[in-house]
Protein backbone atom coordinates (compact mmCIF):
# COMPACT_ATOMS: atom_id res chain seq x y z
CA UNK A 1 0.00 0.00 0.00
CA UNK A 2 1.40 3.39 -0.97
CA UNK A 3 0.45 6.90 0.15
CA UNK A 4 -0.26 9.42 -2.56
CA UNK A 5 3.31 10.85 -2.51
CA UNK A 6 4.57 7.20 -3.30
CA UNK A 7 5.51 6.58 0.11
CA UNK A 8 4.89 2.93 1.59
CA UNK A 9 2.30 2.84 4.12
CA UNK A 10 2.24 -0.10 6.60
CA UNK A 11 -1.55 0.43 6.41
CA UNK A 12 -4.19 1.74 4.16
CA UNK A 13 -4.81 3.83 7.02
CA UNK A 14 -1.70 4.98 8.30
CA UNK A 15 -0.21 8.05 8.65
CA UNK A 16 2.24 9.34 6.13
CA UNK A 17 5.35 9.67 8.03
CA UNK A 18 6.86 11.10 4.66
CA UNK A 19 4.13 13.52 3.18
CA UNK A 20 1.44 13.99 6.97
CA UNK A 21 -1.14 12.88 4.92
CA UNK A 22 -3.57 11.25 7.25
CA UNK A 23 -6.18 8.39 6.11
CA UNK A 24 -7.84 7.59 8.96
CA UNK A 25 -10.70 9.99 9.93
CA UNK A 26 -11.59 8.07 13.03
CA UNK A 27 -11.14 5.08 15.26
CA UNK A 28 -13.27 3.02 17.11
CA UNK A 29 -12.68 0.04 19.62
CA UNK A 30 -15.75 -2.86 20.16
CA UNK A 31 -15.20 -5.32 23.04
CA UNK A 32 -16.93 -8.68 22.18
CA UNK A 33 -15.15 -12.08 22.73
CA UNK A 34 -12.21 -10.89 21.07
CA UNK A 35 -11.26 -6.78 20.74
CA UNK A 36 -11.13 -5.16 17.54
CA UNK A 37 -9.64 -2.00 16.29
CA UNK A 38 -12.04 -0.63 13.15
CA UNK A 39 -9.99 2.13 11.19
CA UNK A 40 -12.19 4.60 8.97
CA UNK A 41 -11.03 6.20 5.92
CA UNK A 42 -11.53 5.73 2.54
CA UNK A 43 -11.56 2.33 3.21
CA UNK A 44 -12.76 0.88 6.96
CA UNK A 45 -9.69 -1.41 8.40
CA UNK A 46 -10.90 -3.91 10.77
CA UNK A 47 -8.06 -5.78 13.25
CA UNK A 48 -8.54 -7.97 15.66
CA UNK A 49 -7.23 -9.17 18.97
CA UNK A 50 -7.22 -11.82 21.59
CA UNK A 51 -8.40 -11.05 25.06
CA UNK A 52 -7.46 -12.36 28.34
CA UNK A 53 -7.97 -12.27 31.95
CA UNK A 54 -4.65 -11.19 33.46
CA UNK A 55 -3.56 -7.71 34.14
CA UNK A 56 -0.36 -8.40 32.22
CA UNK A 57 -2.47 -9.86 29.23
CA UNK A 58 -5.15 -6.96 29.66
CA UNK A 59 -2.35 -4.35 29.69
CA UNK A 60 -0.54 -5.58 26.94
CA UNK A 61 -3.29 -5.25 24.85
CA UNK A 62 -4.71 -1.81 25.44
CA UNK A 63 -0.52 -0.97 24.22
CA UNK A 64 -0.66 -2.48 21.28
CA UNK A 65 -4.52 -1.18 20.49
CA UNK A 66 -2.47 2.60 21.81
CA UNK A 67 0.28 2.03 19.25
CA UNK A 68 -2.02 0.97 16.20
CA UNK A 69 -4.42 3.85 17.04
CA UNK A 70 -1.33 6.37 17.64
CA UNK A 71 0.03 4.98 14.01
CA UNK A 72 -3.43 6.10 12.69
CA UNK A 73 -3.39 9.97 13.81
CA UNK A 74 -6.57 10.25 14.90
CA UNK A 75 -8.30 12.87 17.45
CA UNK A 76 -11.09 10.74 18.15
CA UNK A 77 -11.81 6.95 19.53
CA UNK A 78 -15.75 5.17 19.59
CA UNK A 79 -16.35 2.80 21.85
CA UNK A 80 -18.70 0.09 21.87
CA UNK A 81 -19.28 -3.97 23.00
CA UNK A 82 -21.39 -6.57 23.47
CA UNK A 83 -23.16 -4.98 27.11
CA UNK A 84 -22.48 -1.83 29.12
CA UNK A 85 -19.92 -3.19 31.00
CA UNK A 86 -17.43 -4.27 28.18
CA UNK A 87 -17.79 -0.46 26.91
CA UNK A 88 -16.88 0.78 30.32
CA UNK A 89 -14.09 -1.59 30.37
CA UNK A 90 -12.68 -0.60 27.07
CA UNK A 91 -13.42 3.26 27.50
CA UNK A 92 -11.68 3.18 30.71
CA UNK A 93 -8.11 1.24 29.07
CA UNK A 94 -8.23 3.07 26.05
CA UNK A 95 -8.05 6.23 27.84
CA UNK A 96 -5.68 5.44 30.40
CA UNK A 97 -3.35 3.74 27.72
CA UNK A 98 -3.98 6.75 24.93
CA UNK A 99 -0.29 8.07 23.38
CA UNK A 100 -1.89 11.00 22.69
CA UNK A 101 -4.48 13.51 23.94
CA UNK A 102 -7.87 11.32 22.42
CA UNK A 103 -11.22 12.35 23.11
CA UNK A 104 -12.81 9.16 23.72
CA UNK A 105 -16.56 8.42 23.73
CA UNK A 106 -18.58 5.65 24.51
CA UNK A 107 -21.27 4.41 22.53
CA UNK A 108 -24.19 2.27 22.97
CA UNK A 109 -24.19 -1.75 23.07
CA UNK A 110 -24.42 -3.06 19.41
CA UNK A 111 -23.18 -6.29 17.21
CA UNK A 112 -20.65 -5.57 15.36
CA UNK A 113 -21.19 -5.37 12.46
CA UNK A 114 -23.33 -2.37 13.40
CA UNK A 115 -21.33 -0.60 15.12
CA UNK A 116 -19.17 -0.58 11.86
CA UNK A 117 -21.51 0.14 9.82
CA UNK A 118 -23.04 3.19 12.04
CA UNK A 119 -19.46 4.19 12.94
CA UNK A 120 -18.93 4.67 9.38
CA UNK A 121 -21.90 6.25 8.78
CA UNK A 122 -21.18 8.87 11.39
CA UNK A 123 -17.48 9.75 11.06
CA UNK A 124 -18.79 10.76 6.93
CA UNK A 125 -21.52 12.92 8.41
CA UNK A 126 -19.54 14.76 10.89
CA UNK A 127 -16.70 15.54 7.78
CA UNK A 128 -19.86 17.70 6.64
CA UNK A 129 -19.67 19.87 9.80
CA UNK A 130 -18.31 22.99 9.94
CA UNK A 131 -16.18 23.78 12.95
CA UNK A 132 -15.51 27.00 15.12
CA UNK A 133 -12.22 28.37 16.66
CA UNK A 134 -13.49 30.20 19.74
CA UNK A 135 -11.99 29.90 22.96
CA UNK A 136 -14.25 27.53 25.48
CA UNK A 137 -15.01 30.53 27.95
CA UNK A 138 -16.56 32.41 25.37
CA UNK A 139 -18.97 30.41 24.26
CA UNK A 140 -20.58 30.47 27.69
CA UNK A 141 -22.62 33.60 27.45
CA UNK A 142 -26.40 34.72 28.24
CA UNK A 143 -28.31 36.87 30.90
CA UNK A 144 -28.11 34.40 33.50
CA UNK A 145 -24.88 34.14 34.94
CA UNK A 146 -25.85 31.78 37.97
CA UNK A 147 -24.84 27.65 37.11
CA UNK A 148 -25.92 25.51 39.18
CA UNK A 149 -23.84 22.76 40.34
CA UNK A 150 -20.80 24.87 41.55
CA UNK A 151 -17.45 23.70 40.07
CA UNK A 152 -18.51 20.36 38.94
CA UNK A 153 -21.40 22.24 36.68
CA UNK A 154 -19.22 24.93 35.34
CA UNK A 155 -16.58 21.52 34.22
CA UNK A 156 -19.48 20.01 32.55
CA UNK A 157 -20.08 23.41 30.51
CA UNK A 158 -16.61 23.87 29.76
CA UNK A 159 -16.35 19.98 28.02
CA UNK A 160 -19.15 21.01 26.18
CA UNK A 161 -17.39 24.22 25.23
CA UNK A 162 -14.72 22.09 23.63
CA UNK A 163 -16.51 20.73 21.37
CA UNK A 164 -15.16 22.30 17.99
CA UNK A 165 -19.07 22.39 16.61
CA UNK A 166 -20.53 24.32 19.02
CA UNK A 167 -20.91 28.00 18.70
CA UNK A 168 -22.31 29.52 21.90
CA UNK A 169 -23.55 27.93 25.44
CA UNK A 170 -26.82 29.74 27.05
CA UNK A 171 -27.54 28.81 30.36
CA UNK A 172 -30.76 28.89 31.18
CA UNK A 173 -33.66 29.12 33.98
CA UNK A 174 -33.45 27.50 37.49
CA UNK A 175 -36.29 25.31 38.74
CA UNK A 176 -36.81 23.17 41.72
CA UNK A 177 -35.29 23.71 45.20
CA UNK A 178 -33.12 26.25 46.63
CA UNK A 179 -30.69 24.00 47.53
CA UNK A 180 -29.46 21.04 46.72
CA UNK A 181 -30.90 17.57 47.92
CA UNK A 182 -28.37 15.34 47.24
CA UNK A 183 -27.60 12.61 44.26
CA UNK A 184 -24.79 14.76 42.78
CA UNK A 185 -24.41 17.14 39.55
CA UNK A 186 -25.02 15.52 36.76
CA UNK A 187 -25.45 16.89 32.84
CA UNK A 188 -27.97 15.51 30.13
CA UNK A 189 -28.38 16.38 26.54
CA UNK A 190 -31.62 15.88 25.71
CA UNK A 191 -33.07 16.92 22.60
CA UNK A 192 -32.29 18.44 18.52
CA UNK A 193 -34.12 21.60 17.42
CA UNK A 194 -35.18 21.57 13.74
CA UNK A 195 -32.32 23.94 13.41
CA UNK A 196 -29.66 21.45 14.49
CA UNK A 197 -29.32 23.41 18.01
CA UNK A 198 -29.30 21.02 21.23
CA UNK A 199 -30.98 21.23 24.47
CA UNK A 200 -29.46 20.24 27.63
CA UNK A 201 -30.50 19.71 31.17
CA UNK A 202 -27.54 20.74 34.36
CA UNK A 203 -28.82 18.66 37.38
CA UNK A 204 -27.91 19.40 41.05
CA UNK A 205 -29.91 17.61 43.57
CA UNK A 206 -33.43 19.02 43.00
CA UNK A 207 -32.66 21.88 40.87
CA UNK A 208 -32.78 21.64 37.55
CA UNK A 209 -31.28 24.06 34.94
CA UNK A 210 -31.82 24.66 30.88
CA UNK A 211 -28.85 24.69 28.92
CA UNK A 212 -29.42 25.78 25.30
CA UNK A 213 -25.99 24.54 22.77
CA UNK A 214 -25.59 26.11 20.00
CA UNK A 215 -23.80 24.28 16.68
CA UNK A 216 -22.98 24.52 13.51
CA UNK A 217 -24.94 22.66 12.36
CA UNK A 218 -27.47 23.32 9.23
CA UNK A 219 -30.11 20.93 10.09
CA UNK A 220 -31.42 18.57 12.95
CA UNK A 221 -30.24 15.59 10.64
CA UNK A 222 -26.09 17.27 11.31
CA UNK A 223 -27.65 18.39 15.03
CA UNK A 224 -28.16 14.69 15.81
CA UNK A 225 -24.49 13.58 14.89
CA UNK A 226 -23.35 16.45 17.05
CA UNK A 227 -25.92 15.41 20.03
CA UNK A 228 -24.26 11.93 20.17
CA UNK A 229 -20.80 13.26 20.80
CA UNK A 230 -21.92 15.26 23.51
CA UNK A 231 -23.66 12.07 25.27
CA UNK A 232 -20.61 11.25 26.10
CA UNK A 233 -19.94 14.41 28.80
CA UNK A 234 -23.08 13.14 30.40
CA UNK A 235 -20.86 9.46 31.03
CA UNK A 236 -17.27 11.28 31.89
Amino acid sequence: MRCECGAELRSPTSYCLVCGRVHALACGVYIGEKVYLVAIGKVVETLSFDIYEEEESIRNLFEILAEKIHERRVNEVYISGEDESKIRFGFENVRRFALSDLRVYATQPLPLDEFISKLREFVTRKEELRKVDIPPEEKIQGSHTTIIGGRLGKEFLYKVALCEYVKKIVPGVITGGACSLGGGVRFKVTRCDEKGNIRALLIDGSSVQEIYIVTTAKNKEQGEVILRMLKSVSSS
